[in-house]
């Protein structure tokens, strides 16, 4: 029900802006006000979705600081790997040269 009185009345506010620029009253101002509304309605919108996943958001973020922490000495372990076969290879390098 809801739905259907918000496409009614969407319906209802484009067929007035368009019979007005039909009609040629203000064309200008009646754009722009159109244009405030709608921008309005979207960040209306966006600040509702926003503030109503903050905890959701605040739940994921926490999750990847604890990943990331848990993954932190395998990723160093692996860093320390490489650099000492690269030192190795370059050591044998030297060598053989």
């Amino acid at each position: 029900d809801m739905l259907s009185n918000i496409a009614r009345v969407a319906v209802w506010a484009f067929a007035i802006v368009v019979a007005v620029n039909q009609i040629g009253v203000a064309a200008t101002l009646v754009n722009t006000l159109f244009m405030a509304v709608v921008g309005a309605i979207a960040l209306a919108a966006g600040l509702a979705f926003g503030l109503g996943g903050r905890d959701t958001a605040a739940e994921i973020v926490r999750r990847w600081r604890e990943q990331s922490q848990a993954a932190a000495p395998k990723i160093e372990k692996a860093a320390d790997a490489a650099q000492e076969m690269s030192e190795r290879r370059s050591t044998q390098q030297i060598r053989g040269s």
